[in-house]
């Protein structure tokens, strides 16, 4: 299994945490979860998200999957034994549980807008691979359960300053067409104009359209988007 990550490790938290408000986005989560307690993180990283849901209420029996095995390691080194975690692609998906959630904030996918459109955008590049995805997850979640998928704007240039003079850079373009697309982000991490890590990630996008689709064709029906900042699925 790739770890797409494992040049990031080192950095991830504090270039993540420069551009997000983990107590907000614990909040607007917890609303979203409601009363249920069963859930599940797909593309945990090092658990920031779920540390902060715990603040909020402990009595969540959360599991967390990611591919990156370094970023787990962190994950466990926050969380201890208080969540289950395991180093699992989302598209073979094998664990002996239902949840009542399930959500992705940008490990297996997200969905992102540009000035035209909507779009999910996958680590799975695979269109076959990120409907067993959506059929494996599916498995996973109890009946009337919940999918909630993210939409982000992380997936634009960006260049955020650091701990200890560390600047990240990140670069993003396009290609591909409108039958087969992709976004390719470039990151760096310099300290003194010396480049200390670089990896690159590409991440298929796949119009509104066909996502939903894909969704329906695992028996999930779309419930609801909040604020453009979560798109909210039932299993039926």
């Amino acid at each position: 299994m790739s770890d797409q990550y494992q040049k990031l490790a080192q950095f991830y938290d504090d270039f993540v945490q420069k551009n997000r408000n983990y107590d907000q986005i614990a909040t607007e989560l917890a609303e979203l979860i409601g009363d249920a307690r069963d859930i599940l993180d797909i593309g945990i990283g090092t658990g920031l998200v779920v540390e902060h849901l715990l603040q909020i209420e402990p009595a969540y029996k959360i599991t967390g999957i990611d591919t990156s095995q370094s970023l787990l390691e962190q994950a466990e080194k926050r969380l201890g034994k208080t969540v289950n975690l395991h180093c699992q692609n989302v598209s073979e998906l094998a664990l002996d549980k239902q949840f009542d959630v399930v959500y992705s904030r940008g490990g297996a996918w997200t969905f992102v807008k540009d000035q035209f459109e909507t779009m999910l955008a996958s680590h799975i590049l695979s269109l076959a691979e990120i409907q067993k995805s959506f059929d494996r997850v599916a498995k996973h979640i109890k009946p009337d359960g919940l999918l909630i998928i993210s939409s982000s704007n992380a997936y634009g240039n960006n260049f955020v300053e650091l701990e200890n003079g560390i600047v990240h850079k990140r670069i993003a373009h396009t290609e591909g067409n409108e039958d087969e697309r992709y976004t390719i982000l470039d990151y760096l991490f310099y300290q003194n104009e010396k480049l200390l890590a670089e990896q690159k990630l590409k991440l298929r996008l796949i119009s509104y359209q066909t996502t939903t689709k894909m969704l329906s064709q695992a028996n999930f029906v779309e419930e609801s988007i909040k604020a453009e900042t979560y798109f909210i699925y039932r299993k039926i």
